[in-house]
């Protein structure tokens, strides 16, 4: 019996004009906490001093209290970030 299934990782079934056409980018909002960076917290504003991360959280160290507060808790207006894959340099591996 013959395995017709195309796997996506397969030349034969890759088709040419799908492989180069151009994606849009991808644009998500997130919120950015840099070091500066004024948020809100426990109805207060607050300046973020640096970023702990960990598999399990997503802590920011708020200069101002002196310890970490999770991410979640914390309010701060998302910024908007452009995700678009860069073709590999000539000659770099892949």
């Amino acid at each position: 019996m013959k395995d017709d299934t195309v796997h996506p990782d397969s030349e034969a079934g890759a088709s040419a004009p799908a492989a180069s056409a151009p994606r849009d980018p991808t644009i998500v909002h997130l919120p950015l906490f840099r070091p500066g960076t004024r948020v809100q917290y426990n109805g207060q504003s607050y300046t973020v001093g640096h970023v702990v991360v960990s598999r399990e959280h997503l802590k920011v160290f708020l200069s101002e209290l002196g310890h970490a507060v999770e991410a979640e808790k914390l309010r701060l207006a998302p910024t908007r970030l452009v995700l678009k894959r860069q073709p590999a340099p000539a000659g770099s591996p892949v």
